[in-house]
């Protein structure tokens, strides 16, 4: 009997840590939920990597290909940010499924991320599992979206996804609090009134006409902080966002509400990059 839902081509790039193959439980929603094919991508410093090395990405094989996973193992050299984005520019992946440290301050800027220089260049959806956050399910997905045009280019990833799993979509977006001054009250936080409601119910119509539960909130405050406490208030199993891709201007001060996310996040995050940012890229 075939399925009803289209192949999905993973990468996975792994690292041989404990930590680094966070991701190989991460997907284990897809696999559950159609046909999925996996290929484990390392990076070697040398041509000739440990042999204990290749044994353990044998046994991951195997487990996964137990699962009904066509699995296949790569190995190439270079750097392993640069790499990863080469292998995933070539057309042949639907999504690249990596774990990360989750790192902050001047210890990730040390140590470097190789998940998150992947996420503001590549082309491809990243998937970004930080160790012990991955979710057993994702029937409940959370969509960050801020309003801008480009964070809408995830809908359509989403509506897959929500099909797929059978899944119910969350919408959110985040407005900052603004302080007033009142002479009888004091002083006092207040959420101006805008457009975002009429927003989110424009977006949750066109995501109900698609066939999908959806429902719309919005919270004021931190977007990064926001988007991980809802998502762990309604024990989301994925977070879905854009990102417009921006470096640090200043070491450990990052500018991107994703990489935020992408460290508070309870659950796995799917971020796609802005299709405008990439066109800046080039």
């Amino acid at each position: 009997m075939m399925s009803e839902h289209p192949m999905l081509n993973v990468l996975l790039p792994l690292d041989g840590s404990i930590p680094g193959d966070t991701s190989l439980m991460a997907i284990h929603p897809l696999i559950r939920s159609g046909p999925v094919k996996c290929t484990l991508l390392h990076v070697a410093e040398c041509e000739d990597p440990p042999k204990s090395l290749m044994t353990g990405f044998q046994r991951h094989r195997e487990v996964l290909e137990s699962l009904g996973v066509p699995t296949r193992i790569r190995v190439v050299s270079g750097k392993p940010a640069e790499e990863v984005r080469r292998q995933a520019a070539s057309g042949e992946f639907d999504l690249v499924a990596m774990s990360t440290h989750g790192r902050r301050g001047m210890d990730r800027v040390l140590m470097g991320s190789v998940a998150e220089e992947v996420v503001r260049r590549s082309t491809v959806p990243t998937l970004l599992c930080r160790m012990g956050t991955f979710a057993p399910n994702w029937e409940r997905i959370v969509v960050a979206l801020s309003g801008l045009a480009g964070a809408e280019e995830v809908l359509e990833d989403v509506v897959g996804l929500a099909r797929r799993l059978g899944a119910s979509v969350h919408l959110l977006t985040v407005g900052l609090n603004l302080l007033r001054s009142n002479s009888y009250r004091g002083v006092s936080f207040e959420v101006p009134e805008d457009e975002s409601s009429t927003y989110l119910d424009s977006v949750a119509s066109r995501l109900l006409a698609a066939g999908i539960r959806v429902t719309a909130d919005r919270r004021s405050g931190f977007a990064a902080d926001q988007i991980a406490c809802f998502a762990k208030e309604l024990e989301a199993g994925l977070i879905c966002m854009t990102t417009e891709g921006r470096p640090e201007e200043m070491p450990g001060l990052d500018h991107s509400v994703a990489a935020e996310v992408i460290r508070q996040a309870p659950c796995p995050v799917y971020v796609r990059r802005m299709s405008a940012a990439s066109c800046r890229s080039r």
